[in-house]
């Protein structure tokens, strides 16, 4: 984590962007729950309209979010007949839906704003740090690692943290107001339901395991395969003077195959976390289906009823998306960290030549250059 949030200290001022997407996303969550919690009472209106002359008591408490929509819905068949109320029901349901998106869009040009002006900070403190360093430095680091840092690992480090830092607001709040809504409808099904999903979690925790280890194999690979094309290309005329074409096709033929295979094996992982979460996902919503409609059917389940199953069966198909999103995330940022780690080495690196602390800035040459105790060696053997 100290690697994660020093990462993120280059999208200072964070501020600037987090408060105002953290609002275009609370708002944004809020018009997504309702969009679900809307087909309470459209399903109503449609095959269970309460008659007109039936009074409902407007609801005591301001948590009893499906009460309200109830007795509004009942306020609507009751003043504009049960045509009126299904118009009314849908044009709340389509300006819901509008809020929604428009909120999201907010907050996703926001967040697309501070991912673009991280990767500036970012790349601009990198390559200005090699540019002050010794030249000393360059003889001992590969040039196509450096290029490899500079270019590949600053991208891979812009998507997978700054979105990993999308879905640590997002998601959370998403998957907060999911369980209010589930809890509201039913909290014997919630509990229920709340017993397997750490059974999801547990099993994507075992696939992604090793993905931290071998994001750094791949970004390490991946630097000396383009040094080794550095090298190649640069020296092509020596290579082909001294016939060593079968040798460099060889060596970068290895590493090729090598960061190919690391990739592979990533892939694996991170592409079998998103199916077995959707089958975990959909193996609950069947037991969901099943302990709810059992409660409706045997009269146990208070005040759910067959629209209410319906709404919550939605909500809870719903609520993996974010949890999903979640692990997606923590497997992506595994990448993400390794390629920070190699581009912050880069970084930390010091020139071991700076200027004195009384050094004067010479602005015109006036006489000549003096060496005074100026001495070469090839370790302790002096030759000037």
């Amino acid at each position: 984590m100290k690697t994660y949030f020093r990462l993120l200290s280059f999208a200072k001022p964070i501020e600037k962007f987090a408060i105002p997407y953290i609002i275009c996303t609370v708002f944004a969550v809020i018009f997504n729950t309702l969009n679900l919690a809307l087909l309470a009472p459209l399903l109503k209106t449609l095959f269970n309209p309460v008659p007109a002359a039936q009074i409902i008591q407007k609801p005591a408490h301001w948590t009893d979010m499906f009460g309200y929509f109830n007795y509004y819905a009942h306020l609507a068949n009751t003043n504009y007949g049960t045509l009126g109320a299904l118009k009314f029901v849908c044009l709340v349901i389509v300006i819901s839906v509008l809020l929604s998106n428009l909120f999201r869009y907010f907050s996703q040009r926001i967040m697309e704003n501070l991912r673009i002006h991280t990767l500036l900070n970012f790349r601009r403190e990198v390559f200005n740090n090699v540019m002050d360093m010794h030249m000393g430095f360059f003889n001992n680091e590969r040039k196509g690692d450096i290029i490899s840092k500079i270019a590949s690992d600053v991208q891979v480090v812009q998507f997978s943290v700054t979105g990993t830092l999308q879905v640590i607001f997002k998601e959370p709040l998403q998957l907060i107001a999911y369980l209010v809504a589930l809890f509201a409808i039913s909290y014997k099904l919630t509990l229920f339901s709340m017993l397997v999903i750490p059974v999801s979690a547990f099993i994507i925790s075992k696939i992604v395991k090793r993905l931290k280890q071998q994001a750094t194999e791949s970004q390490a690979t991946y630097g000396t395969m383009i040094s080794y094309l550095d090298e190649a290309l640069s020296g092509i005329k020596i290579i082909k003077a001294f016939n060593a074409t079968g040798f460099i096709k060889t060596r970068f033929d290895n590493q090729n195959r090598k960061y190919s295979r690391i990739i592979r094996s990533m892939a694996k992982r991170q592409q079998s976390a998103s199916p077995v979460s959707e089958f975990l996902g959909v193996s609950m919503v069947a037991g969901v289906v099943l302990y709810g409609g059992a409660l409706v059917l045997n009269h146990q389940g208070g005040s759910i009823t067959a629209e209410t199953l319906i709404v919550y069966i939605a909500l809870f198909s719903q609520i993996m998306r974010p949890a999903k999103a979640i692990s997606d995330s923590f497997s992506n940022i595994h990448s993400g960290i390794a390629a920070g780690e190699r581009v912050l080495a880069l970084i930390d690196e010091k020139p071991l030549i700076k200027d004195a602390p009384d050094a004067v800035t010479v602005t015109e040459f006036n006489e000549g250059i003096h060496f005074k105790n100026v001495t070469f060696a090839y370790n302790d053997k002096v030759v000037l």
